[in-house]
Parts: structure tokens; sequence; C-alpha cells
């Protein structure tokens, strides 16, 4: 009887696992182009301009419309949510990463971006109390910047979600200067984080 069960646990396991692969965009599709909010409303837009990875950043300063673009190497996209405990486990990692490959102040192309979306249904206002405990400084996204469509952008977390195809979490995306994913995997292990490093040392111009 425990032998079935084993069994019958087994095989669960591996429909669980097929399921997941068959849900993530693949290695060598493009990014899905997307502008959503971070928790203090700040617009984050990812999308590829004339060739380059592009990712613009708007928000307002004393009355003022500020909007700034860069142009990344690599971004790396983290989706995940509050209650998830092995995205827990990937934050330290994930700000590992966003401290060594970050641009510097007022570097307009190069090095690597960390943008994590969280997915959970009420967004900023569970998320914004939750990133107060785990104080990571890297782009986290949680908010809609109105109907998606527009522009041929995905504008609310559940529609980017959907286009990435994502079931469980976390998961993750490398995408390179050319906005073409280069990497994806579900769940979290240090193994990942470690090969994650390598190939962003590969896709940035110059490392840290």
């Amino acid at each position: 009887m425990r032998h079935t069960r084993l069994i019958i646990t087994a095989i669960q396991a591996l429909l669980l696992i097929n399921i997941f692969a068959a849900a993530e965009l693949k290695e060598g599709e493009n990014l899905k182009p997307f502008s959503l909010k971070t928790i203090d409303d700040k617009v984050i837009t990812l999308r590829v301009e004339d060739g380059k990875l592009t990712l613009t950043r708007e928000y307002t300063d004393n009355g003022d419309k500020i909007v700034k673009k860069s142009y990344p190497d690599a971004v790396l996209i983290d989706f995940w949510t509050t209650w998830c405990v092995p995205c827990r486990a990937a934050y330290p990692y994930l700000q590992k990463l966003h401290d060594k490959f970050k641009p510097e102040e007022g570097q307009s192309k190069g090095g690597a971006e960390i943008i994590g979306i969280s997915l959970d249904r009420k967004g900023s206002k569970i998320v914004k109390p939750f990133l107060k405990k785990i104080k990571v400084t890297y782009t986290i996204l949680a908010g809609s910047t109105g109907k998606s469509g527009d522009e041929g952008l995905l504008r609310t977390a559940k529609d980017v979600g959907n286009k990435y195809k994502i079931i469980g979490v976390p998961v993750v995306y490398l995408i390179d200067s050319e906005g073409v994913i280069q990497h994806v995997h579900t769940g979290f292990k240090k193994e990942f984080m470690i090969e994650l490093e390598n190939m962003i040392k590969e896709l940035i111009s110059e490392e840290k």
C-alpha cells in the first residue's frame, strides 16, 4: 500500500513539473512588453525600442514629470507573491545580484536590472507593508497603469503573469539587451542563483 502511494506521489510530482514546463515561455522567445507601477507610484515600462531593450522610469518630482530611459545589458524578472516561501528564500540572492550588477547612478547604458513583479491580488496594499520587512532595494512592481493593450503594453500584474504563463511561483526570466529570453526557471535553489550570476556576467558589457 505504501509502495503504491509513493508511486502515485511520484507521478503527481512529474505531472506538476510537466505542467510548469509547458506553462513557461521558452528560451529564445521575445520579451512581452509591460508597464506597471512601483509601490510609490513610479511607472516602470519595459519594452524593445529600435532593437534595444529599453527601461523607462516615469515619476513626479516637485510637480514636474520626469522621464528617464536606460538601456540595460540584461533584465532579470522575478515573479513572486508575499505568501510564497521559496520566493522569500530567493530575496537575499536577488538583492546580491542587484548590488553587484546594477547600473551606476546616472548610467543609462549597460549593467543589469532586477525587477520583481508581485502577483498578489491586492497589489500594493499588501506588498507595501510586506517590503518593510524584507527591505529589498531592487525594483518591485505591484500596481496597474490602466487597461492592457494600450500601445501594445501589458498594464496589470495579472495580465503580465498570464502572458508570461505563470502558474507557480517563483518564476525567473533573464532577458538580454535585444529583448530575447535567455534563461527561465521555476522554483528556488542556490544553484539557480549561481547559474544566473554567471549568465548575467556573460550578458553585461563590462563585469562590475
